[in-house]
């Protein structure tokens, strides 16, 4: 194998590797992809929201919950005195969709990993206690976080401005909105769905493209087919290839089909109706920047810090794709010449 040749499979196999990181932050993003996240403009106490939880268990089981948050709160060991300043994040309801599941079944909190390491010099640090406000607190395990967290349960005094409903995304906004007027609150249901059916789309590229590439290259003989040569044996080896680039032909259109996400609001009622198009780039619009410029909690951070690394790598393993792609037919011209 010459070094060109070499070079080109070393481009696609950095495609494949970037590919295979896509689906991965893609697979992360994704488990969050039946919560919907509502910012409330006036927050509610957890006794309020005890009382929804109750109804809506009676009326429609669904899992919800509702917390806010409290910038620059010190929390300190008991041990060793060290100290660290952490984002409080109180909540009510179902601590399983923030990624907080120990806390329905015991009292306490749980702390990032880095200021696990800063109070405690380790990591593992279960059945330890700090102190926040001269009261101690027993720490029941570490959570992964983009910045310095501490997640308890909330106190009637607290102020929770946030909610996250365990609904499907697909049509999570309408069901929002629902739940907001169902209980008299006002908020701004936050729309992840286009962007997380966006990120899922573009996994679609790179396989599309080289499915594509080797259907073109196994059918290019086709017109050199004939009725005598196919009876008589000597076109069977040109036949087999025709089929099998017709095979992946189909494969590829399956795996459009089979695959590609539409957000239900981007189908439009009537086709002829070409402003409905313009108002949903607009709504669009004012979501991005909606989501954009809200403060987001650790969760919702590191659901779009998987989408942006799984877009970025969907589009580079693409683009090596199309450029081993361009390479190889400069070089088949070039042996042809």
């Amino acid at each position: 194998m010459d070094r060109k040749k070499r070079s080109r499979c070393y481009q696609l196999l950095a495609g494949v590797v970037l590919y295979i990181w896509a689906i991965f932050s893609w697979s992360v993003a994704g488990q969050n992809e039946d919560l919907v996240h509502i910012v409330l403009e006036q927050g509610i106490d957890a006794a309020a929201a005890e009382v929804i939880f109750s109804q809506e268990e009676a009326d429609d089981p669904v899992g919800f919950c509702f917390w806010g948050e409290r910038d620059r709160q010190t929390v300190s060991c008991l041990e060793t005195g060290a100290s660290a300043q952490v984002t409080l994040v109180s909540l009510s309801g179902n601590p399983e969709l923030i990624g907080a599941g120990c806390l329905v079944w015991q009292k306490g909190c749980l702390i990032d990993e880095e200021t696990a390491q800063t109070l405690f010099g380790t990591t593992l640090c279960g059945g330890q206690s700090l102190l926040r406000d001269g009261v101690a607190c027993r720490v029941l395990g570490t959570v992964p976080a983009l910045r310095p967290t501490m997640i308890t349960m909330a106190k009637n005094e607290d102020s929770l401005n946030r909610c996250v409903l365990a609904l499907s995304a697909e049509n999570g906004k309408t069901l929002g909105e629902q739940f907001l007027l169902r209980w008299g609150l006002v908020g701004t249901v936050m729309d992840f769905y286009p962007f997380l059916a966006l990120t899922e789309n573009l996994l679609l590229l790179f396989p599309a493209i080289l499915l594509l590439t080797a259907c073109c290259r196994l059918g290019k003989g086709w017109r050199k087919l004939s009725l005598h040569g196919i009876l008589s044996g000597n076109q069977l080896p040109l036949l087999g290839k025709i089929v099998l680039a017709l095979g992946l032909a189909a494969g590829t259109f399956w795996l459009l089909t089979k695959h590609l996400v539409i957000p239900p609001d981007m189908i439009p009622s009537r086709w002829s109706d070409f402003s409905f198009w313009g108002k949903w780039l607009e709504g669009q619009k004012v979501n991005f920047f909606r989501i954009l410029f809200t403060p987001l909690g650790s969760g919702q951070l590191q659901m779009l810090l998987n989408m942006v690394k799984s877009m970025g790598a969907s589009t580079a393993a693409a683009i090596l794709a199309l450029w081993s792609v361009r390479r190889q037919d400069n070089a088949d011209i070039a042996d042809r010449g």
